[in-house]
């Protein structure tokens, strides 16, 4: 009896400390350095991986691309139009590469060891992946995709995916309120039944 309590004690404990383990915040950087020019972007979001194909390629749009990559906001700055920030609403669609790789996205994804090299490589013939997204074209000045990893700005300066990685260096889950209320409400039904006297015979 006391096994299957010791169990169930578990089950509530993993329940509460798994929740929502593939939620990750995410911070993507652009640069126009590259392309000699000062304009740059941070995208900033909680990434839902459990919504991915890792390995694979997966396409995101509507509210599907909200549910994906939840709370995103990118900025743009230093454009010389087009600065400000943008949020799903004013995009059709965001789609993310990982080019065969199973990639970690508790590290920086630029660098990341592919079967066709490191992701984020952008020097043609060899290009590696490619995380990008498309302005729903409702305003002129809104960023959209130019080419492999890359981004147009509403001043027409190209910018280049730099960074893909945590906001924080060890991101921690958070499980929501209604998560521990189960596992509370399962723990104290352990407690009760461990706590609970056992009726002796006569």
């Amino acid at each position: 009896m006391k096994t299957h309590l010791l169990l169930s004690l578990a089950a509530a404990v993993a329940l509460v400390t798994t929740s929502h383990a593939d939620l990750i915040d995410i911070q993507a950087e652009w640069s126009g350095s590259s392309f000699a020019n000062g304009a740059s972007a941070l995208a900033s979001f909680t990434l839902d991986t459990s919504l991915l194909n890792n390995p694979g390629f997966s396409s995101f749009t509507g509210a599907n691309f909200s549910n994906a990559f939840q709370n995103f906001q990118l900025t743009v700055t230093g454009a010389s139009s087009g600065n400000g920030v943008f949020t799903a609403s004013d995009f059709s669609v965001i789609f993310l590469n990982t080019a065969g790789g199973t990639l970690d996205f508790h590290s920086d994804l630029v660098g990341q060891s592919t079967p066709g090299g490191l992701w984020g490589a952008t020097a043609f013939p060899t290009v590696v992946g490619d995380f990008n997204l498309f302005s729903n074209g409702l305003s002129a000045l809104t960023p959209s995709g130019s080419s492999i990893f890359s981004l147009l700005s509403g001043g027409g300066e190209s910018m280049r995916l730099t960074s893909f990685k945590p906001a924080t260096a060890s991101p921690v889950a958070v499980p929501e309120t209604s998560t521990w209320v189960m596992g509370f409400l399962a723990l104290g039904a352990v407690l009760f039944m461990v706590r609970r006297p056992v009726a002796v015979r006569a």
